[in-house]
């Protein structure tokens, strides 16, 4: 009786099962925490992954993207019922003698139009909690320990910020509250990426 489906549909469970056992020894030891769940990458989780995370009190997802998509994010909702967070997101500039990372925008003003743009527009999704910018510092031109070199930190390497990504945080921030309860649309303008 053996098939695809069914090799299939044994790993969906064996999943199911490590996450309930997992979920089980978390809130034995340490019952007062919210549990943020395994953090997903990419953009199409499987159904059976989805529905298995409704064990978690918040479904954690990384999302490289310009706009967080709506669509799936929306899907993913209907399915677990939980509230969301995106656990990952950057946007980098070439320069520096360092890589401009997975989301690459003209220059540094541009990182502030994307991250408010970004960040806004989740806000406007009711179901998402927050979003987490990686990483607060530049990394290091000669790379970190698997070679990665991003231009996509708050600050360089010698702790000194990035003006217009400051004041786009300041701005952003000062919005989002407004932004999450529907009182402010969210900005519409869109990074320049060249």
């Amino acid at each position: 009786g053996d098939s695809s489906d069914k090799r299939k549909a044994f790993i969906y469970r064996a999943y199911q099962k490590y996450l309930e056992v997992i979920e089980q020894a978390i809130r034995r030891h340490d019952p007062h925490h919210l549990n943020l769940g395994i953090r997903f990458g990419g953009h199409d989780v499987p159904e059976p992954m989805l529905e298995a995370s409704r064990i978690f009190d918040v479904f954690s997802v990384n999302i490289y993207d310009y706009l967080p998509p709506r669509e799936q994010l929306e899907r993913t909702y209907r399915i677990i019922g939980r509230p969301m967070l995106i656990g990952e997101f950057h946007f980098g500039v070439p320069g520096r003698g360092l890589s401009a990372g997975l989301k690459q925008v003209r220059d540094q003003k541009e990182k502030g139009v994307a991250y408010q743009y970004y960040v806004e527009n989740a806000a406007a999704l009711s179901m998402l909690v927050g979003t987490h910018w990686f990483q607060w510092v530049d990394e290091p031109n000669t790379g970190r320990s698997d070679g990665e070199n991003y231009n996509i930190g708050l600050v360089d390497v010698t702790d000194r910020p990035y003006p217009d990504m400051v004041n786009a945080l300041r701005w952003t921030h000062e919005r989002i509250q407004a932004v999450h309860a529907g009182r402010q649309t969210p900005v519409t303008t869109r990074p320049r990426t060249h």
